[in-house]
């Protein structure tokens, strides 16, 4: 799919959706091109990473190792922070939030619009 297509971002979550459709909400989430997988002890983790890189391989699809990031305790995701005991907003999100100036005009508010 050529970058820049109007619709190719939901082509591609619709896509990654039906690869992986038996498995998300069970061991993994899936935005983009972002794909998260959990489990309860190391060794299911790593059945659970070789069952989800299987599938991929199985569509062709293929992940960067510069952009990998393998068996973390936690993450942050979609301006989130996430462990195995808590979701909580990303800290720097909220301290811009929090800093933020009182808009004094509508160019104001659109740009805390376009932080938010």
């Amino acid at each position: 799919m050529p970058q820049g297509c109007r619709n190719a971002p939901a082509t591609h979550q619709r896509r990654m959706f039906n690869i992986l459709r038996e498995h998300i909400r069970l061991i993994c989430h899936v935005y983009l091109d972002d794909i998260v997988i959990w489990s309860q002890t190391l060794d299911e983790h790593r059945k659970n990473v070789a069952t989800i890189l299987a599938c991929l391989r199985q569509n062709r699809l293929y992940c960067s190792p510069k952009k990998t990031n393998l068996f973390c305790l936690s993450i942050n995701l979609l301006g989130h922070y996430i462990s195995a005991n808590k979701i909580e907003a990303n800290n720097k999100k909220v301290e811009k939030i929090l800093d933020w100036p009182v808009p004094h005009s509508a160019s104001d508010v659109r740009a805390f619009l376009g932080l938010v």
